[in-house]
């Protein structure tokens, strides 16, 4: 007997199994497949630095909490911003000229989950409604890694967040002689027919 292609091995291996089967009621074959234990992979545990306690606003971040981070010394410094950078100014686009007043962010609660506001180093949080599981958490937690990965970096921040994937400012809405200027509001996505400001979805770290 002699195999031509990998299809015969697979089509004569189920014919013995098969065959066993019949002859053994399946038991011991069965077991003999079933009871291979499958080796347990050791996993180092993550451990995160931060350990606050809910509804404790005085409680401060602990003192060994690292403060910045240092980067490889053989990495090289870019003399230029990476090209991707050009989406930044295309998404901030609709305000080049006019800038973003407290208005155009008030006008951006409507439909937003919650407010971010850095001042000196420091992050606040006001949250409007609740977002979809814990998209706003994570948001805020990624924030606060980048203000302790760059201590004093960070400028003083207004933003308005909406965890819906969906975009709500229309540019239609905003286009015209006559036209205001759009709210300023940030979300995780954006298409080309709306003016939302597409910020990273980092709650992905978390789910």
């Amino acid at each position: 007997m002699s195999f031509q292609t990998p299809i015969h091995i697979l089509r004569y291996f189920f014919l013995f199994f098969w065959t066993c089967l019949q002859v053994t009621g399946g038991s011991a074959v069965v077991k003999t497949f079933l009871t291979d234990k499958i080796p347990k992979i050791t996993r180092n545990k993550t451990e995160y630095p931060v350990n606050c306690t809910a509804f404790n606003p005085t409680r401060k971040c602990p003192p060994n909490y690292p403060t910045n981070t240092q980067e490889g010394p053989d990495r090289p410094s870019p003399s230029t911003c990476p090209e991707h950078f050009r989406w930044i100014h295309e998404d901030l686009r609709p305000w080049a000229h006019t800038g973003i007043s407290r208005d155009m962010v008030e006008r951006a609660k409507r439909t937003a989950n919650f407010r971010l506001v850095i001042v000196d180093g420091k992050a606040y949080m006001e949250r409007y409604r609740k977002s979809f599981q814990s998209r706003d958490t994570f948001t805020v937690w990624g924030i606060i890694q980048l203000l302790r990965k760059y201590p004093g970096k960070l400028p003083d921040l207004d933003m308005m967040f909406d965890c819906v994937d969906w975009p709500v400012v229309r540019s239609s809405d905003y286009s015209g002689p006559n036209a205001t200027s759009p709210p300023a509001l940030f979300r995780y996505c954006g298409d080309d027919d709306s003016l939302d400001v597409v910020f990273p979805d980092w709650s992905f770290w978390g789910w």
